[in-house]
């Protein structure tokens, strides 16, 4: 007659309460901003065409497909629909900006036998202008061009605008679809994201492989920092800054984040993941001239001398403030990104979402201050700030997951100063 042992109770999965509550209110969330989207427009409109007044009539369809089988793939297929279907509609690209020109001439002259970075470009504006990209930049594009010239090069956009996507959707499903379904919504709808999609510019693409190495780090974090994950981490990030410069700071911070939790042994494996994938892109661009290569590469600093865009000088010169000269606006620059760097440097990290909205903190102090900020800048940005949420659901449900099995006793909890806490 000895005591009966009363079972020990399980911490409930968290993906269970995502299942049909968070499924509903991230539906009607991502409906609500994705209605509210496609009614406001923007200054250029990509959709003149019957696109946004189909969307709109297709709107109750999607709504009611949701309500009456409780499947979040009827909400999905529709806002992955509109936002493709909002895009097309503004292709051929025919916006503004003149890099995807350049990229087109620079890939052409490539596959010439030139060096684009030494080359007189005749697509840009002003004609003769640098190429500043850096080589992953072309690699990307390559088939785009093979396929279609500029056209495929153009359409290249939209297939990375598609991957981001395609990504939330699925981090939706498997995360968090209260967090998820939110986020395409938003970056499917907003119209300016749209515009930059078509407009010649090429961010779309950096943000796209920026969000791919954010999640791949995160990957790496939940598993512990091994050695494959680390590697391919590496691996993405610096296709992340193989595509942009810009996209530098964020992985920055994320490398600090890894050294405080994993320490230098991990850190090391990490950027030298990247300092090697990058070597190796480089290396025929080198090889035609180093110097040359090396000052296309910095040009981007100095292609544009105007006050222009998103920042704040363009703020202080509407209020009727004094405007700093190219020198002084560049130092205020370089001294406040410096210090947004040293106190994300000293912030301990408890996650990956919290590293990655660091980085994204540091990346607009010097998209702010600077005298020249296009706001296609900003669409680099926009699909890693609508992660975050997901990336602290993902956290959470990890080390909830992590302390339900541990009380059956299958793996230890993690504990505090544990990396994947």
């Amino acid at each position: 007659g000895g005591a009966v042992q009363e079972p020990t109770p399980h911490r409930a999965d968290p993906s269970a309460g995502e299942s049909a509550a968070g499924r509903r209110l991230g539906a009607y969330l991502a409906m609500s901003a994705f209605l509210f989207l496609v009614l406001a427009g923007c200054g250029f409109d990509p959709a003149r065409s019957p696109v946004r007044t189909a969307l709109v009539l297709t709107w109750p369809v999607a709504l009611l497909a949701f309500v009456v089988t409780g499947r979040a793939s009827a909400i999905v297929t529709y806002l992955l629909g509109g936002g493709l279907a909002l895009r097309l509609a503004g292709l051929p690209g025919g916006g503004g900006s003149d890099v995807l020109a350049a990229t087109n001439e620079a890939i052409a002259t490539l596959l010439a036998g030139g060096n684009p970075y030494d080359h007189f470009y005749a697509a840009t504006r002003p004609a003769g202008s640098p190429f500043p990209y850096p080589p992953v930049q072309l690699l990307i594009h390559l088939p785009g061009h093979l396929v279609a010239g500029l056209d495929g090069v153009q359409v290249t956009e939209l297939a990375f605008a598609a991957v981001v996507m395609i990504l939330f959707a699925g981090l939706a499903r498997r995360i968090s679809w209260t967090a998820g379904l939110p986020a395409l919504a938003i970056y499917a709808g907003a119209l300016d994201l749209v515009n930059l999609t078509v407009d010649g510019s090429n961010d779309t693409s950096a943000g796209a492989v920026l969000l791919v190495a954010v999640l791949a780090f995160a990957w790496a974090w939940e598993h512990g920092w091994a050695d494959r994950q680390l590697v391919v981490a590496g691996v993405t990030a610096a296709l992340a800054l193989g595509t942009k410069q810009s996209t530098l700071l964020v992985i920055l911070v994320l490398a600090i984040a890894l050294w405080q939790v994993a320490g230098r042994r991990a850190t090391l494996r990490y950027v030298g993941s990247v300092l090697l994938v990058l070597a190796l892109v480089s290396l025929p661009f080198l090889a035609m001239g180093p110097l040359v290569y090396l000052r296309g590469l910095v040009s981007f600093a100095a292609v544009h001398e105007d006050v222009y865009g998103w920042n704040i000088w363009v703020l202080a010169r509407s209020l009727g403030w004094p405007v700093a000269d190219v020198g002084p606006a560049l130092v205020i620059e370089l001294s406040l990104t410096a210090a947004a760097l040293i106190v994300a440097a000293i912030h301990r990290y408890r996650d990956v979402a919290a590293a990655t909205a660091a980085g994204i903190l540091v990346t607009l102090v010097p998209l702010l201050t600077a005298r020249w900020t296009t706001y296609a800048y900003f669409a680099m940005v926009a699909p890693v700030a609508l992660a975050v949420p997901l990336l602290r659901s993902r956290h959470r449900r990890f080390i909830a997951t992590s302390s339900a099995a541990a009380d059956r006793g299958v793996v230890p909890a993690p504990e505090e100063g544990d990396p994947r806490a």
